[in-house]
Parts: C-alpha cells; sequence; structure tokens
C-alpha cells in the first residue's frame, strides 16, 4: 500500500445514520443565551471586586461633594470687593484667617480675604478664589491687580456626583476607576456575580502534558492551557479536569469528575462523527440533553451544547483553531451570560477586506486575520494558512472575518464585517491617536450585538 494512502476507517454507527440539521451560528447562540440564567449575586469587599461584574445598579446616597470647595491655593474672597480691581489701582484686603481641608473658616467678612487651600470649604460669604500666583502680598495683605468673578476656582457642591444618579450599572465590570468612584461615593461592600466555575476536560490518547516530550504519533496538550486562559480572561475560575482516554467507562468517570463543583463544563476532543469519537454519546448515556450537535460554522462545526442535570456543557473538537473561534462565537456567550453580563458576544464592525477570501457555503466561515487602520478606516488581511488544525494562525491573528453563509467568496475592496481580539495588535501599543480612532470604531462602526436580555 502507498505510504500516502490511508484505508478507510471503521466506523461503530455509518454516518448515514445520523444527519441532523445543523443550526446556523445566530441560531446557535440563541439556544445557549435561552438556556442559561445569570449565576447568584454575592457581596464582596470594594477592595477585592477589580475585575467582577455588577449584580445591581449602585446609586449616589448623597451629593459629592456636598459643599463647595477651593480649586485651588488662595484667597477667598468676595468676588464685589475686587471690582475696579487693576494694575494701576490694585485693591488691598486684609487676610482674616486660614481655611485648610479639614476645616473651613466660619465666616468671611466684607472688604477682606481668608487663606485657603485647595479642597479646602469655601468660608460663608466667599464666593470666590484668588489663586496665591495672581496676589502681590502686602504687610497687612494682598493687593488684587484684576477683578474676579463668582464662582471663580471654585468647585460648586455636587460637581462631582448628584445624589441619585447611577455610579455603576448593573451587568458593568469594575475597573480601577470604578473602584476610586465607589470608594469616594462611600461604598465598602459590592454586590457581583459569583465567578462561573468551568471544568476543562480534553480527550484523546495521543495527549501528553506540555513538559512531556512527545513520541510519534503524540502531541501536546495545547487546547486545555488555551481554554483555561480563556476562560479566566472572562472572569471564570477555571480548573483542568484531565486527559480522558478514548475509553467509555474512563470517560464516563472523568466527566462526573468534571461535573462536581462546576457551573460549566467544557470538553475537546472526540466530539466528531469517529470511531472513537465517544464525547457525545457518552454524555447523552449520563443524561445530558443536547441542544445542538452542530453548529454550521468553520472551523467549530462538530462543536455541541447540552444541559446536564442543571450544569451546560459545551462539547468542543480536537483541532486547536477550532476550539479558539467555538469558545470565541459560543462559550464566551455562555460565560457572559452567567456572568449577567448584558452582551453575549463581542460586537461586529466594519472593515475593508485587502485581499480576496473564499467562503464555504452554506456555513459561517472565521477567518483568521490581521486588522489594522488605515486611510479609510479599519482595513483587515486574512492569514494564509486557515488549517484548524493548526495552533500559531490564532495567535498570530488580531481579528475574525466572517464570510456570510450565502457567498463563496469576498473580493478586495469590499466592506466586512469583523470582530477584533487583539486592540494593541490592531492599534498599536503607544499610538495614542489610535485609541481615539478605537473608540469611533466600537461606537460608530458596530454593525451586530447578540444580547442575552
Amino acid at each position: 500500500m502507498n505510504v500516502f494512502e490511508f484505508p478507510p476507517r471503521r466506523r461503530e454507527v455509518p454516518i448515514t445514520d445520523y444527519n441532523p440539521p445543523m443550526l446556523s451560528l445566530d441560531q446557535a447562540r440563541q439556544m445557549i443565551l435561552t438556556a442559561i440564567e445569570p449565576l447568584p449575586e454575592e457581596t464582596i469587599s470594594l477592595q477585592d471586586s477589580l475585575g467582577r461584574v455588577a449584580a445591581a445598579n449602585i446609586i449616589a446616597t448623597e451629593d459629592l461633594v456636598p459643599f463647595a470647595r477651593s480649586a485651588m491655593d488662595g484667597f477667598a474672597v468676595r468676588a464685589a470687593d475686587t471690582a475696579g480691581a487693576t494694575i494701576e489701582q490694585p485693591i488691598g484686603l486684609p487676610i482674616r484667617g486660614n481655611a485648610f481641608a479639614e476645616a473651613g473658616a466660619a465666616e468671611l467678612v466684607p472688604g477682606a480675604a481668608i487663606a485657603i487651600s485647595t479642597g479646602a470649604p469655601m468660608p460663608a460669604g466667599a464666593d470666590a478664589v484668588i489663586p496665591i500666583e495672581r496676589v502681590e502680598p502686602s504687610c497687612r495683605g494682598i493687593r488684587v491687580r484684576a477683578p474676579v468673578f463668582a464662582g471663580e476656582s471654585v468647585f460648586p457642591p455636587a460637581e462631582d456626583v448628584c445624589k441619585g444618579e447611577l455610579l455603576l450599572k448593573r451587568g458593568a465590570i469594575v475597573r480601577g476607576a470604578t473602584i476610586a468612584l465607589l470608594a469616594f461615593a462611600g461604598h465598602a461592600q459590592v454586590s457581583v456575580r459569583k465567578q462561573p466555575r468551568v471544568s476543562i476536560l480534553a480527550s484523546g490518547n495521543e495527549l501528553v502534558e506540555v513538559a512531556v516530550e512527545p513520541v510519534y504519533g503524540q502531541i501536546r496538550n495545547s487546547n486545555a492551557p488555551a481554554l483555561i486562559a480563556l476562560a479566566t480572561e472572562c472572569g471564570a475560575q477555571a480548573r483542568f479536569a484531565g486527559v480522558a482516554p478514548d475509553d467509555p467507562a474512563a470517560l464516563r468517570a472523568m466527566l462526573e469528575s468534571a461535573r462536581a463543583g462546576a457551573d460549566l463544563v467544557i470538553t475537546t476532543g472526540g466530539a466528531g462523527r469517529g470511531e472513537r469519537d465517544y464525547m457525545k454519546a457518552t454524555l447523552a448515556d449520563l443524561g445530558a440533553e443536547f441542544l445542538f450537535r452542530e453548529v454550521a460554522m468553520r472551523p467549530g462545526r462538530p462543536a455541541g451544547f447540552a444541559t446536564w442535570r442543571g450544569v451546560p456543557v459545551f462539547t468542543l473538537a480536537g483541532n486547536p483553531a477550532a476550539v479558539f473561534v467555538s469558545f470565541h462565537l459560543l462559550v464566551r456567550s455562555a460565560l457572559n451570560r452567567l456572568l449577567g453580563c448584558p452582551n453575549g458576544a463581542a460586537p461586529r464592525l466594519v472593515a475593508t477586506l485587502r485581499e480576496r477570501v473564499h467562503g464555504r457555503p452554506g456555513m459561517a466561515y472565521a477567518v483568521f486575520s490581521k486588522a489594522s487602520f488605515g486611510a479609510d478606516g479599519l482595513e483587515v488581511t486574512p492569514l494564509p494558512n486557515q488549517c484548524s488544525a493548526l495552533v500559531r494562525t490564532s495567535a498570530e491573528a488580531s481579528a475574525l472575518l466572517f464570510v456570510p453563509e450565502d457567498r463563496d467568496q469576498l473580493l478586495a475592496g469590499e466592506k466586512v464585517e469583523i470582530e477584533v481580539l487583539n486592540w494593541q495588535d490592531v492599534a498599536g501599543r503607544s499610538t495614542s491617536e489610535n485609541s481615539n480612532v478605537v473608540t469611533a470604531a466600537t461606537e460608530k462602526a458596530q454593525v451586530k450585538n447578540y444580547s442575552s436580555q
């Protein structure tokens, strides 16, 4: 037999005996969002809330701050007392006390000034502050060489926040600046969604651990580390449940172990129709109910989704590129739903295609690509090798380009839909000008955003 020819693979069940209709990508996403409910909320300390998802709106309970404050180091005055001041005819004002940030002076008498520090409450009777740089000291006080207007260099009450205003919206991610605002408003604790506990189970006799030197026919397990990292980026607590051999009995035991304590289970490998692809059949034997077993997309067609005694389960293919796309387009929607985020998927943006790309009629085709900013805005170029078995392509891609199901090709110059994977790569690490373009692109060029509500 020629070494480049392989005998046909034996199948326990002929492929013609199992050929259910495939869902479209949009249908699959909607099924996922319908089947999953957000996780319960928990109350945690503000200092531990970074990166968590708010479970409720937080409303300001008071004005911030409730009193007028000095915006400068200088002198609190009555604006009327400085009217008519000029360089040739300055107005002299005696200093009658000091006002510091921790305690303001009781009252400013007409015709005088009070020394004041930045942030200090305005004395009663004062309506303006003259910065220290704009006065001339005298033996009795200060000389003012130009008039000031009422409110000058003064922070009015509630300038930052008014009582009743929204500080943090339900479903928003708590950022560093958010923590500052909540601390300023006196919120020592925050109600957030619990972090999804995700178990990741790989399968395949050929898989070895990362530190192991593979022998002929073996490959290192890259899917599990990738899925752990991707789930963690989404805000989940991910754990590796091991590598299951191609054996139904062993697979059953490892699936049960993976499910224990998990809010979501992700499997990779054994999801196709091959002789030793046991994953879906074993899950079904264990009581999992599949909402779909395949999706009309490439790569990642074998991706399935089931609920197993209340726990959502994704069965992903074993090819690395297919795993990456399936996570990005399907699993991330589920994690966002568990976290109560308002949007289940990344926004689709419009870009100009720079090279022709062939489609896969009847399937949503996600093409690993490089995106960048050109003279006309976002541009996208497909990467040369789209084989789903490759690991490098997804690592080099900064965007996914989508070829519609009804197109056999897209031509250079056409406007196409993309999802950006890595804005740093697209815009550059230190290009401040592009940061504004990124904002404009996400605000104005969005053409789709799948809602989980």
